[in-house]
């Protein structure tokens, strides 16, 4: 046995206290090894437990006692909790939303891998048949819609223009009125315990923050009623923390139970850009663009690996022109 499992053994069993203590194992361990080892043998144990009793002042059978009567190490571990965003698929959103992502391709043979249809040098498929950039934008899922000239699009709003150089308006998902705190609880916290975080953003919600109730004072509040050691807090704490909030605003419990009635649930709030001109009017593109504009449309293709080879057949027929010609 090495020391750091002789050590483990003398805390696993309680044999550490303030007669014992943990430097009091290490220098016992020391004084049984012998003088170039690193473990002690089973008869070293023995004499270390010896040495437990003198020094606790107890008999070696009450030393002994405690320790046959362990079963072995004790394992501890820390146990993760819920996490909200990864455990709650409700919350999933992009592709995860839709089941997340897939690298198996549902077709592979090689109707897929090849594309035998008629083109030009430049990949241009002739005949009817669907060009490089219809296939292109049939993998990626983009549908082009044409747009005649003559269409009127609808005029941007005038106002600041937001970070990013773009215009942009904000917009928020309200909720419907709860009937009980305890409902508009469950529904911020998403279970039975609320941090600090959430908490702050349901004063936020309902405007419960102002000039004498500040952030600083919201979180001060939460520290003063949540557990010592706890990161959470549970419902009676909750509206332990409500009753505090109102004393600090100099209002009643009553009056700001009502504002967090009448909220129900957060607000989520995002930024809606607006309209471009040079991405959403089509009129405006130049170049390989604007040939990707005007070309027409053909059905989605199912496998990526036909437009790699669709990609390199146009290249190889343009290098086979340019030989040619030369």
């Amino acid at each position: 046995m090495d020391g750091k499992g002789f050590a483990k053994l003398a805390k696993d069993t309680k044999l550490i206290d303030k007669k014992l203590t943990a430097t009091d194992v290490d220098l016992t361990f020391n004084k049984i090894k012998e003088r170039t080892a690193r473990r002690i043998t089973f008869d070293q144990f023995l004499t270390g437990l010896e040495q437990f009793a003198a020094k606790k002042q107890v008999d070696v059978g009450a030393v002994q006692s405690s320790v046959a009567a362990s079963q072995g190490p004790i394992l501890r571990g820390t146990a993760a909790k819920n996490v909200r965003l990864h455990d709650d698929t409700s919350t999933y959103t992009g592709v995860y939303a839709q089941g997340g992502p897939s690298n198996v391709d549902e077709d592979t043979s090689l109707n897929n891998l090849l594309d035998r249809s008629d083109a030009d040098v430049r990949g241009v498929k002739t005949g009817g048949a669907a060009s490089v950039a219809a296939v292109t934008h049939g993998v990626a899922g983009i549908h082009l819609v044409e747009e005649s000239k003559g269409t009127a699009r609808p005029a941007a709003k005038k106002g600041k223009k937001k970070a990013g150089g773009a215009a942009a308006s904000e917009s928020a998902a309200q909720s419907a009125p709860a009937s009980s705190l305890e409902q508009v609880f469950t529904t911020y916290a998403a279970g039975r315990e609320m941090d600090g975080k959430t908490f702050a953003k349901l004063c936020k919600d309902c405007k419960l923050i102002n000039k004498v109730c500040t952030n600083t004072d919201i979180d001060l509040i939460f520290a003063r009623n949540k557990e010592r050691t706890a990161r959470k807090i549970t419902y009676q704490q909750f509206v332990a923390c409500v009753t505090d909030v109102a004393k600090k605003r100099g209002e009643t419990f009553e009056a700001d139970s009502e504002k967090i009635l009448a909220k129900g649930g957060p607000v989520f709030s995002g930024t809606q850009a607006e309209a471009v001109r040079f991405h959403d009017d089509k009129d405006q593109y130049t170049g390989v663009l604007r040939m990707v504009a005007q070309a027409p449309l053909a059905a989605p293709v199912a496998s990526e690996t036909s437009l790699s080879c669709a990609i390199v057949l146009a290249l190889t027929c343009a290098a086979s022109n340019t030989d040619s010609k030369a």
